[in-house]
C-alpha cells in the first residue's frame, strides 16, 4: 500500500542540498526504479508465455473478455442496479 506523501515544500526542504549527496540519492532511486521496471518486463514476458501455452487449450480471447466483465461486475458499487440495467439492456431470448 502506498504511503501518503509529505507536502511538496516539506520534502523539498528535507532533500540534500549538496549536489553529490543529491546525485547519490537520485542514483539510488533510479537504480530501484530500473530494477522494478526490469521485473515488470519479466512478468509481462511470463504472462505472454502462459497465454501462449494455454491458447491451444482455451479460447483465450473469450476468456480474457469474460475476465474483464467479471472485474467490472466486481467493481460495481450498486450491484442490484447494475443487474437491472443489464437485464433491461439485454434483449429477451438472448
Amino acid at each position: 500500500m502506498a504511503k501518503k506523501s509529505a507536502p511538496e515544500k516539506a520534502v523539498a526542504e528535507m532533500m540534500p542540498d549538496e549536489i553529490n549527496a543529491l546525485r547519490a540519492l537520485v542514483k539510488e532511486f533510479m537504480g530501484k526504479v530500473q530494477s522494478i521496471d526490469s521485473e515488470v518486463e519479466l512478468l509481462k514476458e511470463d504472462r505472454k508465455e502462459l497465454i501462449e501455452d494455454y491458447s491451444e487449450k482455451l479460447d483465450m480471447k473469450t476468456l480474457q473478455l469474460a475476465l474483464k466483465m467479471l472485474k467490472l461486475q466486481n467493481s460495481v458499487a450498486h450491484k442490484d442496479a447494475f443487474d437491472l440495467f443489464i437485464e433491461a439492456l439485454t434483449e429477451p431470448g438472448q
